[in-house]
Formats: structure tokens, C-alpha cells, sequence
């Protein structure tokens, strides 16, 4: 970890702006045209319901917030449902950290696994903190189809 001072804590229903804000610019740090990004900017909308009601760790450093990840229980599974770190943020080890603080916050959840449907661009990062395959999901964009990772972190303890 390049930088040993931040702190990870829950997030409150006025971080849900700033959170979109980092959801939207870290996912158009990858080459995706920008009408797919407007596609997607109802599902990398972070509102005061989801973080009032959901499990939402905040990264901040710098005095500023500068990533966070959201996991969603289904009823049955438990979902990695976001990651992101702002661009400008990315190479400092706070995707790490989120996400070993996430298989922390999840154990606790008496779930045996993690599951992340993965940007393609990111099942690297996934699979070097120990996620594995496990399936795919494929959704259509215009006339391309996308294949979705879906991953699994089996949980140690449960």
C-alpha cells in the first residue's frame, strides 16, 4: 500500500452523489462508448435508499472519498454488487483494500462464498484477489454482446 492513510467506513446517505461520481469515472476509465456509459448510469447511481438500506464501505484518504463497494444479499446469495475506485486513485492499493474489507464485512454475513458478475476489465484484478470463475452472463449492447464474468470468493470460516 503506497498510502497508509486512509481509513474504511460506512457510508452515509450524503456520500451517495460523490459515490455515483466515482462509480461513473472509474467505469469510464475503461474505452466504452460514451452511449453505453449513459446505458449504464441508472445502475452506477448509488441513491440515500441504497446506502440508508444497504452495506456500503466508503475508502477515503486525503480527507476525500476516493472509493467504496456495495454488497447485496438476494435472499440466498451474497453480492459483490460494486468496487470502484476513482482513476486518479488507481496504482495506490485501495482496490486491494476494499476488497479484502469486503471478504471481512461478508464473513460476518454467515455466507460460504462472494459473488461478483465482473467487468470484463476487472476479472483480472478479481482473479488475483482469489475470485474464480464460475460462470458467465451475457447481455446485449446494440448490435454487441457482452460476456459478463461471474465470479466466486469462497469465504474462509463459513
Amino acid at each position: 500500500m503506497d498510502d497508509p492513510n486512509f481509513e474504511i467506513t460506512s457510508a452515509e446517505p450524503a456520500d451517495a452523489s460523490r459515490l455515483s461520481d466515482i462509480a461513473f469515472a472509474a467505469k469510464a476509465y475503461w474505452p466504452y462508448p460514451a452511449e453505453w456509459l449513459e446505458i449504464w448510469r441508472p445502475q452506477l447511481t448509488i441513491t440515500t435508499d441504497d446506502v440508508a438500506n444497504g452495506i456500503i464501505r466508503k475508502l477515503a484518504a486525503d480527507g476525500e472519498v476516493r472509493g467504496f463497494y456495495m454488497l447485496r444479499e438476494d435472499g440466498v446469495k451474497l453480492w459483490l454488487e460494486h468496487l470502484w475506485v476513482e482513476p486518479q486513485a488507481i496504482g495506490r492499493g485501495f482496490g486491494r483494500k476494499l476488497f479484502e474489507h469486503a471478504v471481512t464485512t461478508a464473513q460476518s454475513l454467515d455466507h460460504s462464498e462472494m459473488l461478483i458478475e465482473s467487468d470484463p476489465n476487472a476479472e483480472g484484478f478479481y482473479a488475483a484477489m482469489g475470485a474464480s470463475r464460475i460462470g458467465e452472463d451475457k447481455t446485449k449492447m446494440g448490435r454487441e454482446v457482452r460476456t459478463l464474468p461471474v465470479m466466486e470468493f469462497k469465504l474462509k470460516g463459513n
